[in-house]
């Protein structure tokens, strides 16, 4: 019996109250909502009332899994775990009854993410909100995308001909020219992220340029009436320059004058890389000059009176800073309109959209929010702690009695809300979420007159010792102010004890004074013998007492930060153990990522010579440079006489046979380039050039990664479907050069790899052994535009200097991210099922994660394996391959003696006037190379073919001149797929058009062509042969084809072209079983009719 039993049965059978249930870690807080669904559904409750959210799709898609699976254990007579003293027999009659009537309608149950429930809303209500009914939601990718190109667009028309010059973005263009598009987009996508906010304006008329100068001039009179000190005299020189810099400056508030003001003359008393200035430090000099006592007088009025300067100073900084931003900001508002325009344009909504527009329908439109609380009477809420305010509102609005003012003052329906959350892992400030808005809910719940609070503890994850260790560590912590409060845990497994403590440290023997990389590289190293002495060695307990050896897959390392995680990576694959990396950030610092972009590159522009040489001597081809200077060497000069080998290089030219292969492959790619997309040519390239293949094998057996980012690439490419190719060439060779952040590919997980995980990512997981890493990493530092959430106003830092008012708003908010640090370290140690290592480095530094908190590493045993027993895991050295040639060849041939060989025909194959490569020149099928039109006469051919499908499907009237006009322009169209015989024998537009409107007006045709459907695709299968063709034209009478026509464009076919052409047809009248055909040579005009 757990010591929340009590709890735990009222939150599964009180379905009246409306009940917030903190649930600790590990407490089961899926299978509790799943047994209160259970229970609900069999009190009566109908399954289409019931909407159960939760904030990530895995989650949902498993909240909603083990409803199913409660609900058929019960209908079994079986008791889950969850219900287990709660139900203590088989339920009743009337309540199995109802649940086996609701067992065919479960999905029915709205189980779904927040952002899907606003959607549903949007669905259903959009019209109310002027919304297209058609509009879809874009992932992030898609609307960052979508943004960028809105912001492109809007600065160049900033810095277009006839543009403001003094503009604020044009003042920041000529002042800052690399800086300015990155500087703009920081501020817009705050801008966009918090709607509300404002960036209010300073009051200037207070002078604080004035003030300043004061201050200065002030500490230079009082020097100077008293004892000297050289130092302070050289300081207030200094002082004195940048107040002649600053001296009436606010006397034009101008932009560009603002933005000079924010680049004054550097002087000695500033700090490196800012234009702050330093504490005072001449106390001393102060002392040797006028000794102890006099110094020490004259010394502290010295660092009053600067401390004067310096406030004054700040104030007058940030004032300039915050009219800039104001400025800036109220520009960038046209950026914003402009973005939700082109969404409204396409009909698009991002993420932000679905719970802004789902808000203002609930709570603007009161027949909305009376229909939604009657669709949705229970309301089921996982994860609150990390709820927003805007999510919170729209749950409580649907959740009320009548509509109220304000969220915070609803009066809920009985039963309408039941929230499940644990505010101590309340980690997702940078989404959004807000703890406060947790505890606000948790007041309106626990005053609403049939509102309750319940907790439990009793944790089903984690070893005692872990648990031991964590209350020990977290129960001050987070009990101080600013935390939620700290209750317990309790175990419930009490499984064989382990050869060393379950929670342990393990020290990394590094010099105190150590830089954070050398920190982490010594870290890595330890983890990673670690994990090789753990694997195979140590025995662990499954759920059902079974026993077994601890694989690499059972192993998480979790780390604060993205920060330099591949040299973990490293040091595992350095002990030949595959890693699962989760939390890599690091995609365009990646090998794959530069072959990637040197193949991009060349095929976007053929003379870029430098990325195709990349490309040909990179991992991806891997030619030497001596055999690429050959094949350059062999080459015929150019007209300048130099001799080039690149991407227009003819490939007969090319005697290298890996080089000619590849040439001819990227030639064909780029002949794509112009049809396809960025994503799709991309794809198709990494499977024609069998890239996989290649990263496959340059990794072994810890590829995962590599194919994982390869995917990752190409899905990078998604967004420029519109841009192109040389768009998404640029955008990756920036990101490239400053090595953009980005996350790398998600690798499957398996038993096998060792998995590597943010401490974000790993809530709602665990595994039996938890090693935390990365601790050495220091925070990040803060941007240098700020949103402060107390006062919803953002700021601009410049020049590194906080004014004060910003400074305490930036303390308050150090103060929240602190104790958010403490709760993901919280998070993090709740993960470990059987085994918790903290690693103990004595020299990180104070500003570092690992100095966030005491983790208890000194009350901690150092973890010792020499108890452990040998490792039952073999080395993948130790394999040995027993196949031989012989064996090799005997189970080839008794596979291919199992496998029915497919025979494909193509009778277009055998048609010169429908190349297998170019079945359709003008749209290219990506399962070609494009290859080359080979004769004037297959040019011509396929030209008429393309006439006479426009003629018959309307595109194209029966106008000669439109007819002669239409066959030169797909003339020229084709020009970069002929040959030079095409090319020299360029055949006529006009005798091709007259030839396909004669064609067109045979007599004998004439009862059909007005019901002649062109281009019918034709399959067969007669296995072992299989038939692909495409019939030029066919007459489909009552749903069958009873007539099939194939064009013909030679001139004088001899008897045994013309057999071949009535075999061709005899072939497609046979697959349609129509009753005739006809073979139409266009050129004689004449129609030679086939029977089957």
């Amino acid at each position: 019996m757990t010591a929340d039993l009590d709890a735990r049965k009222r939150a599964l059978t009180d379905l009246t109250s409306n009940i917030l249930v903190e649930a600790a870690a590990g407490t089961g807080k899926t299978s509790l909502m799943a047994a209160r669904v259970a229970m609900m559904i069999a009190s009566g409750i109908e399954p289409s009332k019931i909407a159960a959210i939760t904030f990530t799709e895995p989650a949902a898609s498993e909240l909603e899994a083990r409803i199913r699976w409660t609900i058929a254990e019960l209908r079994a007579g079986k008791i889950p775990p969850a219900l287990a003293k709660i139900v203590t027999q088989p339920l009743d009659a009337a309540a199995l009854a109802r649940l086996e009537a609701a067992a065919p309608r479960l999905d029915e149950i709205t189980a779904t993410t927040i952002h899907g429930f606003c959607q549903g809303i949007i669905r259903s209500h959009g019209l109310a909100a002027g919304l297209d009914p058609g509009s879809r939601v874009v992932d992030a990718t898609v609307a960052e995308a979508l943004f960028d190109e809105v912001l492109a667009e809007w600065l160049k028309g900033k810095l277009a001909d006839g543009a403001d010059e003094d503009g604020a973005i044009a003042t920041l263009a000529k002042n800052d020219p690399l800086g300015v598009v990155e500087r703009v987009r920081e501020l817009a996508i705050l801008r966009r992220d918090h709607r509300t906010a404002s960036a209010p304006s300073p009051d200037l008329s207070s002078r604080p340029d004035r003030t300043f100068t004061d201050a200065v001039g002030a500490f230079s009179r009082w020097h100077a009436a008293g004892p000297a000190e050289t130092g302070t005299a050289d300081l207030i020189d200094d002082l004195e320059r940048l107040a002649a810099f600053y001296n009436e400056a606010l006397a034009n508030s101008a932009f560009p004058e603002l933005w000079r003001l924010t680049q004054p003359p550097r002087i000695e008393a500033m700090l490196p890389r800012s234009i702050d200035l330093q504490p005072y430090r001449r106390l001393a000099a102060w002392k040797s000059v006028l000794g102890a006592a006099e110094g020490q007088r004259r010394g502290d009025e010295a660092s009053a009176r600067y401390e004067q300067v310096s406030a004054a100073y700040r104030v007058l900084i940030g004032s300039i800073a915050q009219r800039l931003v104001h400025d800036l900001a109220a520009v960038l508002s046209e950026v914003i309109d402009a973005y939700d325009l082109r969404k409204r344009d396409a009909a698009v909504l991002d993420f932000d959209d679905l719970l802004l527009q789902a808000r203002l329908l609930v709570c603007e439109h009161t027949e909305i929010r009376e229909w939604l609380a009657g669709r949705y009477p229970h309301l089921l809420v996982d994860e609150f702690q990390d709820t927003d305010p805007l999510q919170a509102e729209i749950l409580f609005f649907i959740a009320a009695t009548t509509p109220p003012g304000r969220w915070e003052q609803a009066e809920l329906r009985p039963g309408a809300l039941f929230l499940v959350g644990d505010p101590k892992q309340a980690i997702y400030r940078f989404r959004g979420a807000d703890i406060e808005a947790y505890a606000v809910a948790k007041s309106v719940i626990a005053k609403s007159t049939n509102g309750c609070l319940l907790a439990v503890t009793a944790n089903f994850r984690s070893r005692a010792e872990v648990l031991e260790h964590v209350n020990e560590v977290f129960q001050q912590v987070l009990a101080k102010p600013g935390q939620p409060g700290f209750v317990p845990l309790t175990a419930t497994v009490n499984p064989p004890p382990l050869p060393f403590p379950a929670a342990a440290k393990l020290t990394i023997d590094v010099p105190r004074d150590a830089r954070a990389e050398e920190q982490r590289e010594a870290e890595a190293e330890a983890v990673a013998a670690l994990c090789v002495r753990l694997i195979g060695a140590l025995t662990i307990t499954e759920a059902d007492g079974t026993e077994r050896r601890l694989r690499a897959g059972d192993i998480a390392l979790l780390a604060p930060t993205h920060t330099d995680l591949w040299r973990y990576e490293r040091a595992l694959e350095g002990q030949r153990i595959a890693v699962a990396s989760q939390a890599g950030n690091a995609l365009f610092r990646r090998q794959e990522l530069q072959d990637i972009l040197a193949l991009v590159r060349a095929l976007t522009d053929p003379l870029d010579t430098l990325a195709f040489g990349a490309l040909m001597r990179g991992p991806l081809v891997g030619m030497s440079d001596e055999e690429l200077l050959d094949v350059t060497a062999a080459l015929k000069p150019d007209a300048d006489g130099r001799r080039r080998f690149q991407l227009r290089t003819v490939a007969d030219d090319v005697d290298h046979p890996l080089a000619r292969e590849v040439l001819v492959k990227l030639q064909g790619l780029h002949r794509l380039a112009a049809e396809l997309t960025p994503m799709q040519l991309l794809a198709y390239a990494i499977e024609r050039l069998n890239l996989r293949v290649v990263m496959a094998a340059r990794h072994g057996q810890r590829n995962a990664r590599a194919l994982a980012n390869l995917d990752a690439i190409v899905e990078l490419a998604r967004p420029y479907g519109v841009a192109g190719l040389r768009a998404f060439a640029l955008d990756l060779q920036r990101g490239w050069e400053r090595k953009r952040r980005h996350p790398e590919g998600r690798v499957d997980v398996s038993g096998d790899s060792v998995e590597i995980v943010t401490m974000h990512s790993a809530k709602g997981l665990e595994w039996p052994v938890v090693i935390t890493v990365n601790s050495s990493t220091r925070f990040k530092p803060q941007d240098q535009f700020v949103y402060r959430q107390s006062d919803d106003t953002i700021h601009w830092i410049v020049g590194g200097i906080e004014p004060p008012d910003l400074a305490a708003a930036r303390s308050e908010e150090e103060f929240r991210e602190a104790r958010q640090r403490e709760r993901l370290w919280y998070v993090a140690t709740t993960r470990a099922r059987d085994l918790l290592v903290i690693p103990d480095l004595p020299g990180a530094s104070s500003r570092s994660w690992s100095r966030v908190m005491d983790l208890g590493q000194k009350r901690l045993s150092e973890l010792l394996t020499d108890m452990l027993p040998a490792s039952e895991v073999s080395s993948a050295d130790a394999l040995v391959n027993e196949q031989t040639d012989a064996i090799f060849k005997a189970e080839r041939e008794r596979i291919v003696a199992a496998s029915e060989p497919i025979l494909w025909d193509r009778p277009s194959d055998r048609d010169p006037d429908r190349s297998a490569d170019t079945i359709d020149s003008f749209v290219v099928d990506i399962t070609s190379d494009g290859q080359r039109i080979v004769g004037a006469g297959a040019l011509r051919g396929t030209i008429l073919h393309k006439l006479m499908e426009e003629l018959l499907n309307g595109e194209l009237s029966d106008s000669e001149d439109e007819a002669i006009l239409r066959a030169g322009e797909l003339l020229d169209q084709l020009q970069a797929v002929v040959d030079d015989d095409a090319i020299e024998r360029r055949p006529d537009p006009a005798e091709m058009g007259r030839t396909a409107l004669g064609t067109l007006r045979l007599e004998e045709l004439a009862p059909f062509i007005s019901r002649l459907v062109p281009e019918i695709p034709l399959w067969a299968a007669t296995p072992p042969r299989y038939l692909a063709g495409r019939a030029d034209a066919a007459w489909v009478d009552d749903d069958r084809i009873a007539l099939v026509i194939d064009w013909k464009s030679d001139v004088n076919p001899d008897a045994t072209a013309q057999g071949a052409h009535a075999a061709q047809l005899r072939d497609y009248l046979n697959v349609t079983n129509a009753e005739r055909g006809a073979v139409v040579y266009m050129s004689a005009g004449h129609v030679s009719w086939i029977e089957p």
